[in-house]
């Protein structure tokens, strides 16, 4: 398997395995569990757990609930929860989840966007922030415009 088996692991319900000997060219998508224990080339899609092990490879983009590697990836991965890289591990991509675990000896190579919720949030607030700024610039401009109007009367 993938080296120490998790709860979350042991409690995942695979649907679809991709077999050892299987080569899959084009995208797959499940509602439940995929394993990979063979070579995918194209995007992976699930709405419950990811499992690539330690023979398995993947050429895409990946995205589940929980997502544990143990083989190859190179790609972009997004998950609503945990990821783990184990050991034998390789991610070439970006990843972004709620939490990241990476042995020790496992490969990434990019970037990694944690708590992705509370991200999306300060960005929206940082937007906000940008917009009460450009409203007090334009207050600012008005009121010298007004100043300098009162400024124009007098003389």
């Amino acid at each position: 398997m993938l080296g120490k088996k998790t709860t979350e692991q042991t409690n995942a319900k695979i649907s679809s395995i991709i077999g050892a000997d299987m080569v899959v060219s084009g995208g797959i998508k499940a509602k439940e569990g995929i394993r990979v224990e063979g070579s995918v080339t194209g995007d992976v899609e699930t709405d419950g757990a990811l499992i690539i092990s330690a023979s398995g490879k993947v050429k895409g983009n990946v995205r589940g609930s929980s997502i544990f590697i143990g083989g190859s990836l190179e790609g972009d991965l997004t998950s609503g929860g945990r990821t783990e890289v184990v050991s034998t591990g390789r991610v070439i991509g970006d990843i972004r989840t709620k939490s990241l675990v990476v042995d020790e000896n496992a490969v990434f190579q990019g970037q990694c966007t944690m708590n992705v919720e509370s991200i999306s949030t300060s960005s929206q607030n940082s937007f906000e922030r940008a917009e009460d700024k450009k409203e007090d610039k334009e207050d600012d401009s008005r009121q010298v415009t007004i100043a300098n109007s009162k400024w124009n009367k007098r003389q």
